[in-house]
């Protein structure tokens, strides 16, 4: 099997979509704008490069200034993209992945494997026609990809994978690969541990409420449009004029707005619900289409997409940290969901395009599978052996008092409006606040072992981190004046990739000699691990 391979050919025009999509948004307001400043369009007999154009084009067609501004700055794109191809080199040499690009000005790139945090490969609807795919290369940088490889034949992504699993499966070895080895996965151990028919995709999109995230996208391209006082407009007209204006001012000045005007208020809360609601289960099919979780050895891939196809990777020894997380609408249906972060795997922004974001590991499971699934990715573990430790038996005391703070504060514009009566809030908010501070107190644990670091917290949004001990990489000691004037601390443990919060646990409210202890532990532990990537 050859070592050498080059870019597929059809990296030109995916290269060239590209630089359509970053230019379609300026290409819009050219048209707008020169729509309303010259409703005529050029001559095509008048002077300048349009005009030179527009004598050779056949029939009465004719090319407007904006168009022909938007092909001439396709010309540097096309011969970038051309450049890129012809130079682009991607080589097998032992234990390393070398990437060579560039005809002026070249550059070089060396990723062993053993340093690969995540393989990934994205194939929308045109990839998957040309048999093509978008690989992403992650090692534990963090903040951008290591490479970006647009586009590579799916049977060269499938040979890169086999180098990668081949020298995990080596075991780091150091001595190079022969070119007969055997690079074949252990596919026969390889099993699947979660599928999502269409009912829990559904239910998903039900529960988890992305259509927020579509109806804020439609309404940017109406703004962008200048299109969103025409669907207010409607609206006005439809629920009639200034109603939710006119109830609001009816509230405020202590007047009962008509049931009728309360009704129509509320049906259309209802009906923005539902088509939330609607949008975000569509949302949660076309998303996760098919999706399919499978352990690979000592690697789990996850599969899904109905429109854009996402394979990604994760090994099961780059994972930093492990969080379960339940809001109240899945506790209702016996449901929760589980993430897993890995050293690198959260971006920014890189080459100009923003990185998409990493599906979590299991986007909806039910309840009594997460032990399973917990076991599979933290092997030896289980939820079961911890022995939980509560926060200071002063933690209450302290959560409260910034939250009273603000609830007198807040009283303020209601005395304004209302008068002496506005003080009735106080008791109410106070009331609020109190159990919300009992309840996240109640519900706040920490536990650690030998192996692993948990905190769990949260009363209506629940949510469970564990933390491997071998990845834990930084360990804080925390004590703000309000914590030596109580005799508390608090501990805060970094992984790998920590620039995201996600990569971290910080336990707050301890009694300082539990946080010192704890953190002499930590710290210990910390300096005789290993780190090997």
């Amino acid at each position: 099997m050859p070592s050498d391979h080059r870019l597929h050919p059809s990296s030109i025009f995916f290269a060239l979509a590209g630089s359509l999509r970053r230019l379609a948004l300026p290409a819009v307001l050219l048209l707008l704008t020169s729509g309303r400043s010259s409703p005529q369009p050029s001559a095509p007999d008048g002077w300048g490069p349009v005009g030179w154009m527009n004598r050779w084009m056949p029939g009465d067609f004719a090319i407007a200034n904006w168009q022909f501004w938007i092909l001439l700055f396709l010309i540097p794109a096309t011969i970038a993209a051309i450049a890129r191809y012809l130079s682009f080199r991607l080589h097998y040499e032992g234990t390393e992945l070398v990437i060579r690009s560039g005809i002026v000005f070249r550059n070089e790139r060396h990723v062993p494997y053993a340093r690969i945090q995540n393989l990934d490969a994205v194939r929308n609807l045109a990839h998957r026609l040309l048999g093509v795919a978008e690989v992403r290369v992650e090692t534990g940088g963090g903040k951008a990809p290591e490479a970006t490889i647009s586009v590579l034949h799916e049977t060269v992504f499938e040979e890169m994978r086999r180098r990668v699993f081949a020298e995990r499966a080596l075991q780091h070895a150091l001595e190079p690969l022969p070119e007969d080895a055997d690079l074949t996965p252990q596919e026969d151990d390889s099993r699947t541990l979660l599928y999502l028919p269409v009912r829990e995709l559904v239910l998903n999109g039900l529960l988890d409420n992305r259509g927020m995230l579509v109806i804020g996208a439609l309404y940017g391209v109406l703004w962008e449009a200048g299109f969103q006082n025409v669907v207010w407009d409607r609206l006005g007209n439809w629920y009639g004029p200034g109603l939710l204006r006119d109830t609001a001012l009816s509230i405020v000045t202590g007047n009962v707005p008509s049931l009728s005007r309360i009704a129509i208020l509320l049906a259309g809360i209802g009906g923005l619900l539902l088509i939330v609601r609607v949008l975000s289960m569509a949302w949660s099919v076309l998303r996760l289409h098919d999706f399919r979780l499978t352990r690979v050895g000592d690697d789990l891939r996850a599969e899904y997409g109905l429109t854009t196809r996402i394979t990604a990777t994760i090994p099961l020894k780059r994972v930093q940290s492990l969080t379960v997380s339940e809001t109240p609408l899945q506790r209702f249906f016996g449901r929760m969901s589980v993430r897993v972060e890995t050293a690198g795997g959260h971006g920014s922004p890189h080459d100009g395009q923003a990185k998409q974001p990493r599906e979590r590991l299991a986007p909806i499971i039910r309840r009594t599978a997460v032990p399973t699934l917990v076991h599979e990715v933290l092997p030896g573990f289980t939820l079961d052996g911890l022995d939980w430790q509560p926060l200071h038996p002063r933690a209450f005391r302290r959560t409260v008092k910034p939250g009273a703070i603000m609830s007198v504060l807040a009283t303020i514009p209601f005395m304004y409006w209302f008068g002496w009566a506005g003080l009735a809030v106080l008791p109410f908010a106070l009331t609020w606040l109190l159990i919300v501070g009992w309840m996240h107190v109640r519900h706040t644990h920490w536990a650690f072992t030998e192996d692993v670091l948990a905190y769990r917290s949260g009363w209506l949004w629940r949510s469970l981190t564990i933390v491997p001990a071998s990845k834990v990489q930084a360990v804080g000691f925390v004590e703000s004046p309000f914590d030596r004037r109580a005799a508390m601390a608090g501990v805060r443990v970094d992984t790998a990739g920590s620039a995201a919060p996600m990569h971290r646990i910080s336990i707050t409210y301890l009694a300082r000699e539990t946080a010192a202890t704890l953190y002499e532990r930590l710290a210990a532990q910390t300096a005789q691990t290993a780190f090997r990537w």
